[in-house]
């Protein structure tokens, strides 16, 4: 294994990835024009590169189950833009709605599996 290869899958490379990927999406939302592009950032599948860091043995049923929680996450995105647009909440509000919604059907999701 390269020592890029072993600083990716290093705790502090994983934390660093994540971390410029969230600031790229607060970036990118506060100041490019087209909030199309900034959508397209924001809703990158950061499960799905992270695939590279789960076992080989385990990453075909890792993948399976990134595609079940990828409905769970479009379900809590639909609220929290629904809350937006139609139920007139502030940003904290239905996030946190949004969120629980999330957990929510995840966690239902993990339990009758």
């Amino acid at each position: 294994m390269s020592a890029l290869h072993a600083f990716i899958n290093s705790a502090p490379g994983q934390f660093l990835i994540g971390g410029l990927t969230v600031a790229g999406i607060g970036f990118a939302g506060n100041n490019v024009s087209n909030k199309a592009i900034a959508g397209l950032i924001a809703a990158m599948p950061i499960g799905m590169p992270s695939s590279i860091f789960i076992d080989d043995k385990r990453v075909e049923a890792y993948a399976y189950n990134l595609l079940i929680m990828t409905f769970v996450l479009l379900a809590a995105t639909f609220s929290n833009w629904a809350l937006l647009k139609y139920g007139k909440m502030d940003k904290y509000k239905s996030v946190g709605i949004s969120m629980a919604i999330f957990w929510g059907l995840g966690l239902l999701v993990v339990f009758l599996k």
